[in-house]
């Protein structure tokens, strides 16, 4: 027996309940649009609640395109411009939800991620949105509206469909290729997505590996791609992640070489020419700096049993390369299950990003990490939800 229902009417639906989605949603309705979110999970807002450590790095003190990534990052200049660091903490202050910034302008949720959802599921309840969660949407198509259909039955027919789905990041949380799919569909390109703001897996034969649960603030970069990255690197069982690597991964190609200097804070060459050193080994003059582990990985033995006065010029240069500029050449990075977020989505040129509309069909817009917009870590990701979510609430 097959249960037949009714369409039902909306001005919007809104595919995802992530912080663009809510975001559109909140502005929609303060323009009086009758609106709809439909999600398949059981809460809105999951990203979010598990962002931060819980604490949701909300924003940064400092925002602009040239921390974003994609194939044409100007497209976000717009939004950036106008849904700016204040436009967010202007919201938390109104809300009494308190934030603490932390190292390189990360602004966090003082008391939790908690605050900020529950902030938006009650001005968009006062709105009048409506939620359709736990729900799949198996089928979308266009006449001279949008009907969307979900696995339990249910139609829902509207003039406007945002796509705020966000990416493959974290499907143990729910992300799906929903959004890419409804915009190939539609006749969309969507460039190739992977995996952001991850770790390196490196090769079984790296000196590096067996040294998990080593943490230190070093300085990494890929020659020619990448800016010089001062943040910690965090040594894992499959190789190495943590904040520093987290920035650098969004550069990687494969057979990309990433230089690691471990001691940004000393000259290796000053150490060895210090008399009062030249009677140590290589070794305990530099676990003095290192952990131990980490200096017998990285400087051969050869070199790390000498004694420091007994190396000439090119020994101690070999030495403060090993240091300074170690090359590491990992195979990979881990997947999008260890990802903060996706590089790639939907193409930014067939998008106007004064609206958020498709320039293909009419009635249809993207917004979030669907999009082929990537922020560095540090909030810029959940800003860019925000203020593209903001942008497409003003026009859907």
């Amino acid at each position: 027996m097959f249960l037949l229902f009714e369409p039902l009417m909306y001005d919007v639906i809104i595919t995802g309940a992530g912080a663009s989605g809510l975001m559109a949603a909140v502005e929609a309705a303060k323009r009086g649009r009758r609106a709809l979110i439909i999600d398949h999970a059981k809460r809105a807002g999951r990203k979010l609640l598990v962002s931060g450590g819980g604490k949701c790095n909300i924003t940064n003190t400092h925002i602009s395109i040239s921390d974003y990534f994609g194939a044409d990052n100007s497209f976000c200049q717009h939004a950036l411009k106008q849904f700016t660091t204040d436009s967010i903490l202007d919201i938390l202050r109104g809300a009494n939800i308190k934030t603490e910034e932390r190292e390189h302008g990360r602004i966090f949720c003082k008391r939790g991620a908690d605050e900020i959802v529950s902030y938006l599921l009650k001005t968009l309840e006062s709105g009048g949105v409506h939620f359709s969660l736990n729900e799949e949407v198996s089928n979308v198509s266009y006449t001279t509206h949008f009907h969307v259909k979900c696995e339990s039955g249910i139609q829902y027919e509207s003039q406007r469909l945002l796509v705020a789905t966000g990416g493959l990041a974290w499907p143990q949380i729910g992300a799906t290729n929903l959004g890419y799919k409804i915009a190939k569909q539609f006749g969309h390109k969507v460039t190739p997505l992977k995996p952001a703001l991850t770790g390196f897996i490196l090769p079984q034969d790296s000196p590096l590996l067996n040294l998990h649960g080593i943490s230190l603030d070093v300085q990494i970069r890929i020659k020619g791609k990448s800016p010089v990255i001062k943040e910690p690197l965090l040594f894992t069982h499959k190789g190495i992640s943590g904040p520093s690597v987290l920035q650098v991964s969004c550069f990687w190609e494969k057979k990309d070489i990433v230089t690691v200097n471990f001691l940004p804070l000393e000259d290796v060459i000053s150490q060895m020419h210090e008399p009062c050193n030249g009677k140590l080994t290589v070794k305990n003059l530099f676990t003095h700096f290192l952990p131990e582990r980490l200096v017998k990985a990285i400087i051969p033995d050869s070199l790390s049993d000498r004694k420091v006065a007994e190396l000439g010029k090119k020994d101690r240069n070999a030495i403060a390369e090993c240091i300074h500029s170690f090359p590491v050449c990992p195979d990979s990075v881990e997947g999008f299950s260890k990802a903060e977020a996706t590089i790639g989505g939907v193409y930014t040129e067939e998008i106007n990003p004064e609206s958020m509309e498709s320039r293909l069909l009419k009635g249809l817009f993207f917004s979030g990490e669907v999009i082929d917009i990537t922020g560095r870590l540090g909030g810029y990701n959940i800003h860019w939800a925000f203020a593209s979510g903001y942008i497409a609430g003003q026009h859907i």
